[in-house]
């Protein structure tokens, strides 16, 4: 019925959603959210919190805590937007459940999943691993229980559009053979019969990965990393919610970091990425390798016996093979023949980014730094020479060849 006015429950939010005028919103939100048992009524009493509503010019979602309603250009759309609204009132009723912003997919009985990385993949990921076979837990958010375990929320993952060209056609056909609500932006895509997991279904995870995607990889590798603190602050920012303390991150992240295996995943196509990740860990040996461990860059460094003035007339450039995530002011750096990371500061962070566009000496970038940060460019030089003395120790840069 057109004008219809229903309330949505959700098993664990009762009443949770008021929809006016909008079967069509109701339809894509049961197609985008199947594994979460939905029941919908006519509307009774006042409105829920949250709620929906399409007049002449358009579809609207508003919260009864909130004085703005903000506009909404389709159906699909409408379903992105509540399905966050909703697991996010689904985590904040329940303190034993932590929400990690994650893809995640089974493997053997146990949980691959991918923290959250601006752009990195994990949605298309997510997908290809669907397409590959395998059952989907989630491509946004999978709760993490008191014992260590992902929860699926029963939500269908979603793919921007345009697909890149660059996508297989295997990717391409399963994500319009299974398509469900869809936009010009944005494309649910819900795996057949067993393939996505039910709200509430538990698995134990056994691997984190970190994405690494570019044009360049041109075969799919997957790289072991070392742990240490480096990489349990990585894994925690990037799983960081705004809502979750860091503290209630480490208190939860810690143990899993401690018993799972951490790798990084580098790809190009996301179904071959997929394909070749689920080979490796179910064909991985049983004995860890010896790596040597995550660290955060020490200043100055143990060991390096480098002369000053070498350090400071000659020109470096970053070393081959190093993999960089970018988190808030600081970076993370894995060399991806070892598996160890590494962290830099605001300063470091900024020094490598100078690196990165050409070979400098440490000379040149006290005078660069000095300006950004207008400070005496011998206040910031003896800094610069020591961590490029850590960097030089740490193998992760190289002099400039002759």
């Amino acid at each position: 019925m057109t004008d219809s006015i229903v309330d949505i429950s959700l098993q664990d939010l009762e009443r949770c959603l008021r929809v006016e005028h909008a079967p069509d919103v109701v339809a894509a939100l049961q197609q985008a959210m199947p594994g979460w048992p939905m029941t919908i009524n006519a509307a009774q009493g006042a409105s829920p919190s949250t709620y929906i509503y399409r007049d002449i010019e358009g579809l609207w979602q508003g919260s009864l805590n909130e004085p703005n309603e903000f506009t909404l250009p389709s159906p699909a759309s409408a379903a992105c937007s509540l399905v966050g609204e909703l697991i996010s009132q689904r985590l904040k009723n329940d303190n034993a459940v932590l929400g990690l912003h994650c893809g995640s997919v089974e493997i053997d009985g146990q949980l691959a999943v991918f923290p959250q990385s601006s752009r990195a993949g994990k949605s298309t990921l997510t997908v290809a691993f669907a397409a590959a076979g395998y059952r989907v837990f989630g491509d946004d958010v999978l709760g993490l229980t008191a014992q260590g375990e992902g929860m699926a929320m029963g939500v269908a993952p979603r793919l921007r559009l345009p697909l890149p060209e660059v996508f297989s056609a295997d990717f391409v056909t399963y994500s319009e053979r299974y398509a469900g609500p869809q936009d010009e932006r944005y494309r649910f895509v819900v795996p057949p019969a067993t393939g996505l997991a039910r709200y509430q279904q538990t698995c134990p995870i056994g691997t984190i990965v970190l994405l690494e995607r570019g044009p360049e990889i041109l075969e799919p590798e997957v790289v072991r990393l070392a742990p240490g603190e480096a990489l349990l602050q990585l894994l925690c920012q990037n799983f960081a919610d705004s809502d979750t303390p860091n503290e209630v991150l480490l208190e939860r992240l810690l143990p899993l970091v401690e018993r799972v295996s951490c790798v990084l995943l580098r790809y190009s196509e996301p179904l071959a990425g997929a394909r070749h990740l689920a080979q490796t860990l179910q064909t991985q040996s049983a004995q860890t390798p010896t790596l040597q461990p995550a660290s955060v860059l020490q200043c100055p460094p143990v060991h390096s016996t480098a002369p000053t003035a070498a350090l400071f007339n000659t020109l470096w450039t970053p070393a081959a093979r190093v993999s960089v995530y970018s988190v808030g002011d600081e970076l993370f750096l894995i060399q991806t023949d070892t598996g160890a990371i590494h962290r830099l500061n605001t300063t470091g962070a900024l020094a490598w980014q100078l690196l990165q566009h050409e070979p400098l000496s440490a000379e040149a970038i006290s005078d660069v730094l000095a300006a950004y940060f207008v400070m005496p460019v011998q206040t910031i030089t003896a800094d610069i020479q020591c961590l490029l003395a850590a960097l030089l120790e740490a193998a992760l840069i190289v002099e400039k060849p002759a």
